[in-house]
């Protein structure tokens, strides 16, 4: 006769495996293997092959794969999530087959080992950016970008739920760049002692950030030459911002793989609403700039036009400076 668990022994065989068995376990038996190389104190990624890899954390108690979205519920959690990710269709019932089997086993500690001539894999970006905060109210970064940049923080703080800025070191903000598929691939970095891109990954795609968190059909597209230019431009485009628009930034200039998504995006707009803002920076760089993203948006049929600040201010942050900085002149 069989004998079948209570709901309560249930609740507490789920529990034992999440304490007792550790994700590195469940991945060795998948032929999966610790790269050194790739890993961290607090976050170990596991290795089968290429495009094969998942990061452990939580002291072995947590997982997630840095090949899907971060908003992907599916792709991180416990142990017994990761028992089913590895085996797709997987149901609960079986589940529990599988780790009770598991219980009492210790990681080995295997390593991965690359193949002669093996290419290296990039640094993943992800590992970086899961590594640091949210952006958030009164610290170093928000203070850098509300007092020296003069970005509104009702502004600032609309962005970073879009889960596109983050804290780094020394009070550089990252403002991250994603693939057209929603990847990361890595991010501007920029502070009062730094300014650069982050190395490794897929590269420069483009920062983007919704008006209105995508409540509304896109409609407009705004292209600027850096994340700060681009909310500068949206703190001072209040008219017609929550409108259906979509506003990026390209890091300076763009490799054929970001022109191609650059493009696609363009393509998405409607025909006869769709409208594409060359929002540059008023010199010879973004002259060119200009030229370039308005014959693609009219190759597609859409309406384009280039928006540049006065040439003695030359970029929307600096609009965006002296904007505040004759109203507290007249103010006082």
């Amino acid at each position: 006769m069989i004998q079948r668990q209570t709901d309560e022994q249930a609740r507490e065989e789920l529990v034992r495996f999440r304490e007792e068995i550790r994700c590195e376990v469940v991945l060795e038996k998948a032929g999966y293997r610790l790269d050194k190389t790739e890993s961290s104190k607090n976050n170990q990624k596991y290795r089968r092959g290429k495009g094969e890899s998942i990061v452990v954390n939580h002291g072995g108690r947590g997982w997630w794969s840095p090949h899907h979205n971060a908003t992907d519920k599916g792709a991180k959690g416990s142990v017994i999530d990761l028992v089913r990710f590895l085996n797709p269709g997987m149901s609960l019932g079986q589940a529990r087959q599988e780790l009770r089997g598991l219980l009492g086993v210790a990681p080995t500690g295997a390593t991965y080992e690359h193949a002669p001539g093996e290419e290296r894999p990039r640094r993943d970006p992800s590992v970086m950016w899961n590594r640091h905060p949210v952006l958030a109210r009164g610290s170093a970064a928000w203070t850098y970008l509300t007092l020296t940049r003069a970005l509104p923080e009702g502004l600032l703080a609309h962005v970073a739920r879009q889960g596109v800025l983050r804290e780094g070191i020394k009070g550089t903000a990252w403002f991250a760049h994603h693939d057209n598929n929603g990847a990361l691939t890595g991010m501007e970095m920029r502070g009062p002692e730094y300014r650069g891109f982050s190395s490794g990954g897929g590269g420069k795609r483009l920062f983007r950030f919704r008006a209105d968190e995508g409540t509304r059909p896109l409609r407009r597209l705004v292209i600027c030459e850096s994340a700060i230019d681009a909310l500068s431009f949206a703190a001072l485009d209040h008219a017609v911002f929550r409108q259906g628009t979509l506003y990026v930034s390209t890091a300076g200039g763009l490799g054929p793989d970001a022109w191609a998504e650059l493009k696609a995006l363009m393509a998405a707009l409607p025909q006869a609403q769709g409208r594409v803002i060359a929002a540059v920076d008023a010199d010879g760089q973004g002259d060119r700039y200009a030229q370039n993203y308005i014959a693609m948006a009219e190759e597609l049929g859409l309406l384009a036009m280039r928006l540049s600040p006065d040439a003695n201010l030359n970029d929307w942050n600096r609009v965006l400076q002296d904007k505040r900085a004759n109203h507290k002149e007249n103010a006082a």
